[in-house]
């Protein structure tokens, strides 16, 4: 008889964990993307499939994503305003996750956090 509550009791503890750790994926998910401002005049002479491939073949790529960092990065000017709107709009996000024990950075990947709530990724 003990084993069987023994046994019970893991099996409702799994469960729980799993439930917990669903519910959070879902409620992550639901938050709106982040207040970034894109300056649409700038990138005129850019492809918009460059960047939002999402439309052309539904299908998530980080060419895009490459494409962007690479022209940034080039611009010591604007490579400093990143790194000043990172500190404003993304750092409290990260350290809330590092301290919540999740990975926090560096950041690898634009889908990591731009996602809709069906999970699919937006640049």
């Amino acid at each position: 008889m003990r084993r069987i509550l023994i046994g019970l009791g893991v099996t409702a503890a799994v469960a729980l964990s799993a439930g917990a750790w669903f519910a959070h994926e879902h409620w992550q998910r639901s938050l709106p993307l982040l207040p970034l401002a894109f300056p649409h005049e700038p990138h005129a002479s850019v492809n918009c499939i460059t960047c939002h491939h999402d439309y052309q073949d539904q299908s998530p790529s980080v060419s895009g994503n490459r494409t962007c960092i690479l022209c940034h990065k080039q611009s010591p000017a604007l490579a400093a305003r990143i790194e000043a709107d990172f500190h404003q709009l993304c750092q409290s996000c990260h350290l809330q996750r590092l301290q919540s024990f999740h990975a926090s950075g560096p950041v690898r990947s634009c889908q990591a956090c731009h996602r809709d709530t069906a999970g699919k990724s937006y640049p």
